[in-house]
């Protein structure tokens, strides 16, 4: 099970979480001399992109784990362990393919699919699902399935792993993505045979189990506390990468703050929160940059603007030593992934995949703007310090309102992306991608070394 999960941790994937969610969008900049692979999907570079190393090891590390999961199910299903622990096992793994498979379709469109361990070189060579109806009900069917099997499962122990209420967040956000994605009319997703009104329907149902169904997962009431590297088991995180300082290899540990940080003389500095707190932090290679123009859109009373990205480093003493007015870097930076007990370069930060308040908008979006709707967007919006949503909005003004809320509460995560491109929005958002095709803007190319070793693509 634990090599299972460890698919997530290399550093080949986890980098590409935020280099292919959050980088190729209106709310990133890039350091100016990052290498070619980042510069690429910053600005779009259509010519280029099949030969991109990051999307390639994304596919790559997407279907190493889909592999250790089917091998998995596979030895589990045909042991004589007690069925309880079968069903939690497969259960889990089920959810673990199924999370890879979501990734890729949503990153590369109509992928492989490989539900048997690859046991011989000709196994590696599966065709494209015939579809995206095929795909989905592919991975729709295995987590209805792993719902059933697991139980809502939260300890400090498990920090990490999946649960029943991880399938039912899961199952939500698939059926929003091809909702809305139909309904925006996006390549592939609007020859889908699916009803729209059905699956926001689904993504309602499925979404209205986390949110009432279960105690365990909820919002948390303090921002700053759901970015605690010390609270990885707080309620809000359905979800989470584990990594730890202590680890031996980078992906065991965790270097994710380096890549948001400012350099700073490259010294350890102190970062001040509104309440006063001194909280010191490693400095960083400043590679993933906050758009100015995006943290302009934060209205001057969002807690997220305010504690959750800086512009300002200090030291132990509350002294500023380092500002984009002292010339000390250019652009604010995101403090969402922090580790004060930081040991040289290693840090424990750690991913956030599903998070509570991702869901509470799926659903906000999912029902529109009915009294529930209003309530879960208002209840993430009152956490950050924010007046109530505008009443009366009609549901497609309702709906553009909580993708808006979805980008200044998850920025960073690794998310925005595919908001941009389940609503057809890329290409209007995103100034350098003005003047891309369909084809470009929907989906990244299948990574030409794939397509070179698979005859079947």
């Amino acid at each position: 099970m634990l090599y299972t999960y460890n698919a997530f941790t290399f550093i080949e994937y986890t980098r590409g979480l935020n280099s292919i969610g959050d980088l190729p969008t209106e709310t990133t900049d890039l350091k100016p001399d990052e290498g070619q692979d980042a510069q690429e999907l910053y600005d779009w570079r259509a010519a280029t992109i099949s030969t991109n190393l990051t999307l390639e090891n994304f596919f790559k590390y997407g279907y190493v784990a889909i592999n250790r999961a089917n091998v998995l199910i596979e030895q589990v299903e045909c042991s004589a362990f007690p069925e309880a622990f079968k069903n939690q096992i497969i259960g889990e793994a089920l959810v673990l393919r199924s999370w890879s498979y979501f990734h890729l379709i949503r990153v590369f469109g109509l992928v492989p699919v490989h539900n048997a361990p690859v046991r011989q070189l000709e196994d590696t060579s599966a065709p494209l699902a015939p579809s995206l109806d095929a795909l989905y009900d592919l991975v729709i069917a295995d987590l209805i399935r792993a719902e059933e099997m697991l139980e809502v499962n939260k300890s400090v122990a498990r920090v990490g792993r999946v649960d029943k209420v991880a399938a039912q967040s899961i199952l939500a956000k698939i059926y929003l993505t091809i909702a809305s994605s139909k309904q925006n009319g996006v390549k592939l997703y609007r020859d889908m045979t699916k009803d729209v009104d059905a699956m926001y329907e689904s993504a309602a149902f499925w979404a209205g189990k986390v949110m009432n169904d279960q105690t365990d997962y909820f919002l948390d009431p303090n921002l700053t506390n759901v970015y605690d590297v010390n609270q990885p088991h707080g309620p809000e995180h359905i979800f989470i990468l584990s990594h730890d300082r202590s680890g031996a290899n980078e992906g065991n540990y965790s270097k994710t703050p380096l890549m948001f940080m400012p350099w700073v003389n490259g010294v350890p500095f102190f970062l001040k929160y509104e309440d006063g707190r001194l909280v010191r932090t490693t400095h960083g290679w400043e590679v993933y940059r906050v758009s100015p123009s995006f943290f302009a859109t934060f209205h001057e009373d969002d807690q997220r603007g305010i504690d959750l990205i800086h512009d300002e480093v200090y030291d132990a003493d509350g002294n500023v030593v380092g500002s984009i007015a002292q010339g000390s870097f250019t652009h604010p930076f995101t403090v969402k992934y922090q580790d004060p007990e930081f040991e040289g370069d290693r840090t424990s930060a750690r991913p956030f995949l599903i998070r509570f308040a991702d869901i509470a908008l799926t659903y906000a979006e999912a029902v529109g703007p009915t009294t529930e709707g209003y309530a879960w967007v208002n209840a993430v919006r009152a956490r950050a310090g924010l007046q109530p949503l505008e009443a009366g909005l009609s549901v497609a003004d309702f709906r553009q309102a909580v993708i808006q809320e979805r980008a200044w509460e998850l920025c960073y995560e690794g998310h925005y992306l595919f908001d941009l491109r389940r609503t057809g929005t890329v290409t209007t958002k995103v100034p350098q991608a003005t003047g891309l095709d369909e084809d470009e803007a929907s989906f990244y190319p299948l990574p030409q070394r794939e397509q070179m070793l698979n005859d079947a693509l």
